[in-house]
């Protein structure tokens, strides 16, 4: 359906998609995961790459940093660097203004592209701007990054984000959506590989131990397969480990200084190499391939002498290498076999838009430690799907996160399990397709009756839940009729903004993998819809109930009292539990029984952060699971858990 609406959309109009690099980071590997569906759709749409001059990728360099709070190589944003900004922009969208025809939709990317908005809107092009970074709290850096582009944003109809809290304050109302990315699981870089497949390509590229007796192959995207050619354009090895019987830490990034390689080995060489047998690999792209960064160099260059000054015994454990972007296929079958084989992959961003990176590792059951920032935080819930560390300047935290994944692979092995199935429900391209078509709806204006603009709280949830097929492309959750995981977020920053007492409640389905694969799909979605159903009717009108992935949800409770929250969270429990649900299977009878796991935390709107609630909330939940699950467990006040969450990484 959503295809068809695409197509029905923008018919007659060609889509021409604008960034600043075609190899190396996300935003890049968006556009090769978008294009298949957009063109699938039957929709024309171009993607362009603007070229400039390296004083040209300094200045916006420049801006990444600032909009991130962060002041980079301390240079300013002054009247020259904004001069060097307008005249790429004026080249860059006269190209374009000679192509396009009025009423092309032009989407925009990043900071290097947005001065072109008002000359490509006076070419009669619609004009949509996505930012793919920014920061959860502005700073005086950020703010001044985000007064310098306003103007130069005059000539957008529609912004998109990947996060309520990277919006400046001047956006959020209609002009504004939020968008968040995903993984094409059908991919070079996801589709599945077998160890022995994967250890013979880090085998041909001097990663791993030995010698292959095969040529090193992989599987590409379209069902086709491959020879690795290209070999690593840059390792700095003592010797490759064993990764059946050495574990391996990966961290796979661009080298950039917000990603923190340095601090990423410290913690290594400080926590991990006394208590462990583990090894290090910090890779990343060849730093001469990756056009929009000019500090690249010199970040691997930083690594490089690091490593090179660090006593042999630990240098040995310590493996740096740079993998090349061409061909394209052949650098997502490197980082494939990298992250199948890894026993923890790790991303400590000082900053972090929204970290793909994350998403790919989870996919593939890889137990990951992430610092507490961005995107990181819509990924992975704490104890959950992997482990948060709060201050992504802690080293040490970092450290101890790493040992205890190793040291526990029990636990190690449950979040990668629950990590690949929060991937599953939340962050795969075809959600990601739907989402663009609901941005190109609002774009072009369409009138409202082919989307839904408003979507029920949980008091009027049990009576709007629907079963005909149709699409909702925005505040609904298309199952069940609650509310979306956007539309709560939406819900939560709305509240900060008016400094509400709220409490939050993080529920999931326990054994809920069991049911779908003894009862099959459609019992199990019958099953998230009666829960729905018995949660909704049992909260207040003014509260807010959202389903958040495949058997996971989430309320808001306004104004609560903790014996409330307590009272609240075991009935539903109860509730759950006293139910019995039918397969729907002419030839299996046996109702299924299910129960849920609670984890509760209070949100003080005016001093927390929703995110700090959040992951209080799912600590909780973490907790109730652990103690057998069909329990509600509520964590302490903000007070309290303020000084939980600064010392959360164990």
């Amino acid at each position: 359906m959503a295809q068809r609406l695409a197509g029905e959309l923008l018919a007659g109009r060609t889509v021409w998609v604008v960034n600043s690099t075609a190899l190396g980071g996300g935003v890049a590997q968006l556009q090769r995961t978008l294009l298949p569906y957009w063109r699938g759709a039957g929709i024309d749409v171009r993607w362009l790459v603007v070229h400039g001059s390296a004083e040209f990728f300094r200045v916006t360099k420049r801006f990444h940093n600032h909009l991130q709070g962060l002041p980079g190589s301390g240079e300013a944003l002054g009247v020259e660097e904004l001069a060097t900004l307008d005249r790429a922009a004026h080249d860059h969208a006269r190209v374009l203004a000679a192509q396009l025809a009025p009423g092309d939709i032009v989407v925009l990317n990043d900071p290097q592209t947005a001065a072109m908005s008002a000359p490509l809107e006076r070419a009669g092009a619609i004009v949509i701007w996505c930012c793919h970074v920014g920061i959860d709290y502005d700073n005086d850096l950020s703010r001044k990054a985000w007064t310098a582009l306003r103007p130069r944003l005059s000539g957008v109809r529609r912004f998109v984000f990947s996060r309520y809290t990277s919006l400046p304050d001047w956006l959020g109302g209609d002009e504004t959506l939020i968008l968040t990315p995903g993984i094409d699981p059908g991919s070079t870089k996801n589709l599945p590989m077998s160890q022995g497949a994967a250890r013979t390509i880090l085998q041909h590229l001097g990663l791993a131990a030995g010698v292959a007796s095969a040529p090193a192959s992989y599987e590409c995207t379209g069902g086709s397969r491959a020879i690795l050619t290209a070999g690593a354009t840059v390792l700095d090895s003592d010797g490759a480990p064993d990764w059946g019987r050495d574990p391996v830490v990966v961290s796979l990034a661009r080298w950039d200084r917000f990603k923190d390689p340095l601090g990423i080995l410290e913690g290594f060489l400080d926590r991990v190499v006394p208590t462990t047998d583990a090894h290090l690999l910090l890779a990343g792209p060849d730093a001469l391939q990756v056009a929009d960064d000019p500090e690249a160099e010199a970040v691997l260059a930083e690594v490089r002498e690091r490593w090179r000054r660090l006593p042999p015994q630990a240098r040995a454990r310590v493996h740096v290498a740079c993998l090349p972007l061409t061909p394209p296929e052949d650098n997502a079958a490197m980082m494939n076999a990298i992250q199948t084989l890894a026993a923890v992959v790790v991303k400590k961003s000082l900053q972090e838009g929204f970290g793909l990176g994350v998403t790919e590792a989870m996919w593939k059951a890889r137990p990951v430690v992430v610092s507490a920032v961005g995107g990181h935080l819509e990924q992975v819930q704490h104890l959950h799907s992997g482990l948060l560390v709060a201050d992504p300047a802690d080293t040490g935290a970092f450290g101890d996160a790493i040992v205890r994944l190793l040291q526990d692979p029990q636990l190690a092995a449950k979040l990668g399990e629950i990590a690949r199935e929060r991937v599953r429900a939340l962050f795969l391209n075809d959600r990601h397709f739907i989402r663009w078509v609901e941005v190109f709806a609002s774009a072009l204006e369409r009138p409202t009756s082919l989307f839904e603009a408003e979507s029920p709280a949980a008091g009027g949830a049990a009576d709007s839940l629907h079963t005909d097929g149709t699409l909702h492309l925005t505040g609904h959750d298309e199952l069940t009729g609650l509310w979306s995981r956007r539309r709560f977020e939406n819900e939560l920053d709305r509240s900060r903004e008016n400094a509400e007492h709220l409490a939050l409640l993080s529920v999931d389905v326990d054994g809920f993998k069991a049911v779908t694969q003894r009862h099959g799909v459609d019992a199990a979605d019958a099953l998230i819809r009666a829960i729905a159903h018995t949660m909704a009717r049992r909260l207040r009108p003014n509260d807010t109930l959202a389903r958040m992935g495949r058997d996971e949800f989430a309320a808001v409770l306004h104004d609560p009292t903790p014996q409330f929250v307590h009272e609240l969270a075991d009935g539903l429990c109860l509730a759950v539990r006293e139910q019995s649900h039918s397969t729907g299977s002419s030839t299996d009878s046996s109702p299924i029984h299910a129960t849920i796991s609670i984890g509760a935390a209070f949100f003080d709107a005016g001093t927390q952060t929703h995110q700090e609630a959040l992951i209080a909330a799912d600590t909780a939940l973490y907790e109730a699971q652990a103690a057998g699950g069909d329990r509600a467990i509520v964590h302490e006040p903000p007070q309290a858990a303020k000084a939980h969450l600064s010392s959360m990484t164990l």
